[in-house]
């Protein structure tokens, strides 16, 4: 079911197909080049298809069903979700063939994903003990369903994951003897691997990754749990990862937004991001400080601040960069020789970070060129459950 328009998405709804109707927004609203967002779909496709590597996007950067299926429609075999509620949500957006990234220890959810699966999703969790294993393999059976299930490897990030062959082999010998469960492969993911600016230094530190997933995988060759699946790897890192050969599906996530987080990262080694950044949040120039800055209506409930302070455009020509001051408010600091921008002037923002930023949006306001075209629900939004 779709959900109607509520909020400034419903005062925008009217201006779809509009001459000019993007820069005449209600704001705040995120909105959603499309252009730029259908290109770095199709690039990080292209890149991983000469590679050899399949793609599991993560919907944690994006929470929206359309976006998943847009995803998949470019090649995509499934997508991935760092939370139960936010899997769920898009199984009921749709979205069928879904992994859950990280361990969990609630019976409630483990019988909700079992549950999920018995109505016809391809379900895949990963395990980091035997307790869990066992708890996922009791629920599918009480279901009728079958659980996809990979090894969660720690090679590097000291969050979850098993750290040594030794209990790689251990695990999967037991989820392998346990009905309910399918021993798909493993999951190794570094995400402090995603964000080293210097591409050396990051090439250094994913084959230092790469050293010990290699000797986990070996480990299990030998004791006849080849994994079929190697999932990791993300926007960061991915053009190493089809380096290395070790991952067959990488678990890109930012890449369809992008933020200023990721715009100092050389991802090749030339200089620069990979992607274009294609989420912006809208805001509206309400007032003129006594200092004579351009005060807007969006703060932090409207853009995650754990990243650098976003760049401002107008009409897609830079005009300055936002700083805060207060939860519903912004400053423009204009850039050289430019003047505080009249009031009532909508301008589009980079976001600081994409994955927590969209958390605080329950609608994408999709724009080609000058045009609002569709309005997109973030299905997931505040599912960090």
């Amino acid at each position: 079911m779709t959900l109607a328009p509520f909020g400034a998405a419903a005062l925008n709804q009217k201006l779809v197909g509009e001459a000019g109707s993007r820069f005449r927004l209600e704001t705040p609203a995120a909105v959603l080049d499309l252009d730029l967002f259908e290109r770095n779909i199709a690039l990080l496709a292209e890149t991983c298809r000469k590679a050899g590597l399949a793609v599991r996007p993560h919907a944690k950067s994006h929470k929206c069903a359309e976006i998943a299926r847009q995803q998949m429609a470019a090649g995509a075999l499934g997508i991935c979700c760092a939370k139960p509620g936010e899997l769920l949500a898009l199984f009921e957006g749709g979205i069928r063939d879904l992994l859950l990234s990280a361990p969990i220890a609630s019976p409630t959810k483990i019988d909700a994903l079992a549950r999920a699966a018995a109505a016809g999703g391809r379900i895949g969790v990963v395990v980091d003990r035997a307790d869990l294993a066992i708890a996922y393999g009791e629920a599918a059976r009480r279901h009728g369903a079958v659980l996809d299930v990979l090894i969660d490897l720690d090679v590097g990030l000291r969050r979850s994951g098993v750290a040594t062959p030794a209990e790689a082999v251990d695990l999967a010998k037991l989820v392998s003897g346990v009905d309910g469960l399918r021993y798909r492969g493993v999951q190794a993911y570094q995400g402090r691997v995603q964000h080293i600016d210097d591409f050396a230094a990051r090439r250094a530190a994913n084959q230092e990754m790469g050293r010990l997933l290699a000797a986990m995988i070996a480990a299990l060759r030998q004791a006849g749990f080849e994994p079929q699946v190697v999932s990791g790897g993300g926007t960061g890192s991915h053009l190493l990862d089809g380096e290395e050969q070790l991952l067959t599906e990488i678990q890109a996530g930012s890449y369809v937004f992008m933020d200023e987080a990721y715009n100092s990262v050389d991802m090749h080694g030339q200089g620069g991001p990979e992607f274009e950044p294609a989420l912006r949040i809208a805001v509206t120039v309400i007032g003129h400080s006594s200092l004579g800055f351009a005060i807007t209506d969006g703060g932090s409930k409207s853009f995650a601040l754990d990243g650098p302070p976003p760049r401002v455009f107008l009409g897609g020509e830079l005009v300055g960069r936002i700083e805060w001051c207060g939860d519903e408010f912004g400053r423009i600091l204009p850039r050289e020789g430019q003047g505080p921008l009249p009031i009532g002037t909508v301008v589009e923002c980079t976001v600081p970070h994409c994955d927590p930023t969209i958390n605080l949006h329950d609608f994408l306001h999709v724009a080609s060129g000058d045009r609002l075209i569709a309005l997109w629900h973030v299905e997931a939004r505040g599912r960090a459950d």
